[in-house]
């Protein structure tokens, strides 16, 4: 081989590999590029899918809240049936009949204050 040979073929493994040096400089910035544009999508999908639950967690809140206020009032009148039956038990008076005793007080007390009040 002369010089002039060894010159080019030196030649060529510097081009050759300044080639694949910056092929790969390439590849690098295109998986950069493509990483961030699949980053951006993901990012995407994960803001419409929690807006997506956020919408459908209402909905259950709605429900559940209904589902609870039924139940609380259910419960109050089970307990206040309760109550009644003790009161009963312990006391030989019907709760019902005292309330409509304290309302005929209530009455009878207005009008005897309105009496008093004419003399």
């Amino acid at each position: 081989m002369s010089d002039n040979t060894v010159v080019k073929a030196a030649k060529n493994v510097v081009e050759s590999g300044e080639g694949v040096a910056r092929n790969i400089w390439l590849a690098g910035l295109g998986l950069y590029s493509r990483s961030l544009e699949e980053a951006q999508q993901l990012n995407d999908k994960t803001n419409q899918l929690f807006d997506e639950l956020v919408e459908r967690g209402k909905e259950v809140e709605v429900q559940a809240k209904e589902c609870i206020g039924r139940n609380s009032e259910k419960a109050s009148e089970e307990v206040e049936a309760g109550m009644n039956d003790l009161f009963y038990r312990l006391s030989g008076v019907d709760r019902e009949k005292l309330e409509r005793m304290d309302e005929k007080i209530d009455k009878l007390t207005h009008a005897v204050e309105k009496l008093a009040a004419a003399e």
